[in-house]
């Protein structure tokens, strides 16, 4: 049976917080850590660290604390010793060592220590920022640590965390993550001196998708103790690498941020990002239906938060938003729209939507009435953030005129067209006559929402 705990913890002064104790007990094979206790002396930290027990944890004499056991598990990580910070009546640096005795139901024990230090190193890493990496080719991220803190760290954990593109499990001293977002976690145990800084001697490896532009990596460096994110949880890093160890070699500290955790990736693919408008023909009193929208032909992908939409209706033409939706939770299902205001009649509307891969469309079709004969044209306009208009290809496809085909005198009727071209062809209305313009309209719903995927 055995009892696992950091050999240094650091508490912070300035800011403190409730961080809990990583404390994980094992009753060895074949047996479970119901009934067992685990008695933590923290007696010599007293006035130097504060702790709190919660839950299957209490305090007896002072800072000593009895934690009884209840789970049927072999193994077992204890979340019920929060450490509040250091005391604020404590010096930088000022230390004492927390015991830990694990007794198993059949008597037999194991015990553990921890130094816990008032103060913690303040570590930084290095300000990377990656641009015009090749697409679809492994990209290399050269990394290090800075010291900028008052007291040494032993030692001191990083987390490379990629959610779109996938870490090369290359280095024999970390663990990799085996499913969800693909991450890494390594330890090192060299001291790192106030103002001392290392780089790594060789570069984390990511590699994304063809149709990748644009991506993020993080990386997360904490000491020993240190708070290292809310979702890091050292057990989920079960694979181990299959290379050479990864080595830090002493460096200039210039640099490194404290706020370095963000590295931003982007990649040389490109976008080409086309507006889909067309024609509205019809007389004065139509209701004409009309596809609007974006496609992308690629051959990158494009995030839905670098682009939007704008929907600009031709002088004498009224775009009429779908109802907006009911409160009566069993009607039927809301129309589809993702443009504002939701007014009838406005001069511009701007609209989003999902993200763009290579082939695919953002498209809803809409209804505008021809209240008068008009000669002008509107629009639909990609709007591009975030550095996408100069990725685009082809600029000439960012603007799609709506023109206006208006002829004789109109009846008031909702003449729809599918508007996939722009509009159902005025020669093809004058041969299927009013009623089966009436008929196609009758199966083409309102604020219908292409979104299309080639393949």
């Amino acid at each position: 049976m055995t009892v696992e705990v950091p050999a240094t913890y650091y508490t912070q002064v300035t800011d403190p917080t409730r961080v809990e104790l990583p404390v994980t007990v094992d009753a060895g094979s074949g047996s479970s850590v119901l009934g067992a206790t685990l008695t933590v002396d923290a007696s010599e930290v007293r006035g130097k660290v504060r702790l709190y027990a919660k839950r299957n944890c209490t305090e007896g004499a002072v800072y000593v604390f009895t934690c009884r056991l209840t789970s049927s598990h072999q193994r077992y990580r204890l979340y019920d010793l929060v450490v509040l910070g250091a005391d604020k009546a404590a010096e930088p640096g000022a230390h004492g060592t927390v015991r830990f005795s694990f007794t198993g139901p059949d008597g037999r024990r194991a015990e553990a220590r921890t130094v816990m230090t008032a103060g913690t190193p303040k570590l930084w890493g290095k300000k990377l920022s990656i641009e015009d990496a090749p697409a679809g080719k492994p990209v290399e991220i050269w990394g290090g640590v800075l010291n900028r803190g008052p007291i040494a760290a032993s030692g001191f954990g990083v987390t490379v965390t990629s959610s779109r593109m996938v870490l090369d499990r290359r280095y024999g001293n970390c663990r990799y993550a085996e499913s969800g977002p693909s991450r890494a976690y390594c330890f090192f145990d060299t001291r790192v001196e106030p103002g001392e800084a290392y780089a790594f001697d060789a570069p984390f490896v990511v590699e994304g998708g063809e149709e990748l532009t644009k991506t993020s990596v993080s990386m997360s460096i904490f000491a020993p103790g240190q708070d290292a994110g809310p979702y890091f949880n050292e057990d989920e890093y079960t694979v181990p690498g299959t290379g050479p160890r990864l080595g830090l070699k002493p460096t200039e500290p210039k640099g490194f941020a404290q706020l370095s955790g963000h590295i931003p990736i982007d990649t040389d693919q490109r976008v080409d990002v086309q507006a889909v408008a067309g024609d509205l023909r019809g007389t004065p009193g139509d209701v004409v239906r009309l596809e609007v929208g974006l496609r992308n032909t690629g051959p990158g992908r494009i995030d839905a938060r670098y682009f939007r939409y704008e929907i600009v209706p031709p002088e004498g033409i009224t775009l009429i938003p779908p109802e907006k939706p009911s409160p009566d939770p069993e009607a039927d299902e809301s129309p589809y729209w993702v443009c504002s205001p939701w007014e009838p009649g406005e001069e511009r509307y701007v609209c989003g939507g999902k993200g763009l891969g290579p082939g695919a469309s953002e498209t809803q079709v809409l209804r505008f009435r021809i209240d008068e004969r008009s000669t002008g044209t509107g629009h639909v306009k990609v709007v591009f953030k975030g550095g996408y208009a100069e990725r685009d290809s082809d600029k000439g496809n960012n603007v799609a005129k709506i023109t206006v085909k208006v002829t004789g005198a109109g009846d008031g009727e909702d003449r729809s067209t599918d508007g996939r071209s722009g509009g159902l062809g005025w020669s093809l209305v004058a041969g299927t006559g009013l009623l089966g313009v009436l008929a196609l309209a009758a199966v083409v719903p309102y604020g219908v929402r292409r979104f299309h995927r080639r393949g």
